[in-house]
């Protein structure tokens, strides 16, 4: 697993403890615009909808909107480090 991987896996499992404390963090998923987070909920597995910004465009237990502050931080990190550095 690359390092960029394991920062996406942290940052995704630190978005779903914050939003869901009983929820386990199962892995997430490229999507067209964002990510699809997958955690074990009470009802079984669920998922988030985040987009490159940070936002939580969907969520299959909750159904709202927020921002993700620590996943929007991350991004941005990543984004300067790879893609800043891919002259």
């Amino acid at each position: 697993m690359s390092a960029s991987e394991i920062v996406m896996h942290q940052m995704f499992a630190e978005a779903v403890a914050h939003y869901h404390p009983f929820g386990e963090y199962l892995g997430y998923q490229e999507a067209a615009d964002g990510f699809i987070v997958y955690y074990e909920g009470t009802n079984g597995q669920q998922y988030m909808a985040i987009d490159t910004e940070g936002n939580v465009l969907g969520d299959t237990t909750m159904g709202t909107t927020r921002t993700v502050g620590a996943f929007a931080v991350g991004v941005a990190i990543l984004d300067a480090l790879f893609g800043g550095s891919s002259s």
